[in-house]
Formats: structure tokens, C-alpha cells, sequence
């Protein structure tokens, strides 16, 4: 199985944020105006009609789902290049994840895949929770994604060590499709995704709030045979 450590990756955020400003001024305000009409129109058709206003209406109801899914990646892009102002809070990492798969588990399930969590009682490690609720969230849906036709997803939640010193390790499992060996080192990138209809934003902006956070994140994977994200945070003090 094939094994990456994302630390070895350079940072990207300065080049990508440079893009930003000019991204919201000359895309965000004509896709909010584009969305308003587009649901004006549709309010106007109403819901009965000749055959020729029903095709009309679902013309209009596609455009307004691709307005909205524009406006959704221009949002992520934009949480992905603004400066974060991070919490130093004191957070139990089992119970954070125990609660994004909470949230999650239902419509999770609905698509054929089984969650397993194995909690594990460790140091609290210092950082943003709202932040890390996102990576995890992050990692889970990507987990999920590669496994289109259901599957199993094994999450845990383990003390281990890294570079020297100990750490809190969240492993995201999944018995999906897998990545190849040459791709992983890609899919940190902004706009690199390994599935159709992915934004490629998910695991960058999940890398940069490890990394926010003094931590990193490892992959492995083996094409067909699934793959293993597991985030590494550093602890407050010294394991119990």
C-alpha cells in the first residue's frame, strides 16, 4: 500500500489567495443577480403550463442548480484562501469526531455505507473545534465518495507519536476505489479531484486547518482496495 506524508508538500496559500480578491469582485456579485432572476422566472412560469413551459421550467431549474453549485465553489474557495482566526480551546478528539459522525451518520447510511467508530480516550490537543469539525467532516465525505456503490468506512481515534513528540491520530478508512501512487501527492492541490463532479477543495482546505493546527496529514492507499487518511495533532502536553 502505498504511504505519503502531506508534510512534504509546499504551501500554496499565498499564490492562491493572490487570486481571490479579483475572483469575488468579478464572479460573485453577477452569480447572485444570475440566481435572483433565475428564481423570479421561475415563480412567473408557476407549476402548470403548455408542454413548452414545462420545458422551459426545467431548463430554468438546471440553470439555477449550476448557478448555485458555482456559487458553492466559489465559496469554498474563498474559506480556502482567507486567513484564518483560529481558537486555542482545549478539545477531547474523540468526542468532536463522535459528534460530526453523529450528525452525519443518517444520510451517510442512506447511501449504502456503513460507519464504524472506534473512540479512544486521549490527550485533549489545543486548537479551533469548528475548524477541525470541518477537516473531519472533510475527509468522512471524501471517504464516502469513493464508494460509490457503499461500503465500509472505519474511523478512529489513537495515541501514537510523530517526529518525536506524541500526538492524537483521527484515521479515516474506506473500502472504496483507491488512489494511484502517482496522484496522491496531487489531490492537496486546489482543483485536483479524482471524481467526477469534485470541486478538488475538500482535502486543501482540510490540510491547511491540520496545518493550522502543527499537524499533518498521512495517506495511505492501493488502488481498488481503499485508502487511509490519517490526521496527526500534535498534544497539549505529554500522553497519560
Amino acid at each position: 500500500m502505498t504511504a505519503f506524508d502531506a508534510s512534504q508538500l509546499g504551501h500554496w496559500e499565498q499564490d492562491v489567495a493572490s487570486l481571490a480578491g479579483m475572483l469575488v469582485h468579478e464572479v460573485k456579485n453577477p452569480l447572485s443577480t444570475l440566481n435572483i432572476s433565475s428564481q423570479l422566472l421561475l415563480e412567473e412560469l408557476g407549476d402548470t403550463g403548455s408542454a413548452r413551459d414545462q420545458r422551459t421550467r426545467r431548463r430554468l431549474e438546471m440553470m439555477k442548480s449550476e448557478i448555485q453549485r458555482i456559487e458553492h465553489i466559489i465559496s469554498s474557495f474563498l474559506q480556502l484562501t482567507r486567513p484564518q482566526q483560529m481558537q486555542r480551546d482545549a478539545i477531547e478528539v474523540s468526542r468532536l469526531v463522535e459528534d460530526v459522525i453523529s450528525r452525519n451518520r443518517e444520510a451517510i447510511e442512506l447511501d449504502g455505507i456503513n460507519i464504524l467508530f472506534q473512540p479512544q480516550e486521549t490527550p485533549k490537543v489545543a486548537g479551533d473545534a469548528a475548524l477541525l469539525h470541518q477537516a473531519i467532516l472533510n475527509l468522512i465525505l471524501n471517504g464516502c465518495s469513493a464508494m460509490p456503490d457503499g461500503g465500509e468506512l472505519f474511523i478512529r481515534v489513537l495515541i501514537s507519536t510523530y517526529r518525536g513528540g506524541d500526538a492524537v491520530v483521527i484515521e479515516v478508512t474506506d473500502t472504496g476505489v483507491g488512489i494511484t501512487e502517482d496522484a496522491i501527492p496531487r489531490i492537496f492541490r486546489p482543483y485536483v479531484s479524482t471524481r467526477d463532479g469534485g470541486t478538488g477543495l475538500g482535502l486543501p482546505t482540510t490540510l491547511r486547518i491540520i496545518r493550522l493546527h502543527g499537524g499533518t496529514i498521512l495517506v495511505e492507499s492501493e488502488p481498488g482496495q481503499g485508502s487511509r487518511f490519517s490526521v496527526v495533532l500534535p498534544t497539549e502536553g505529554p500522553s497519560r
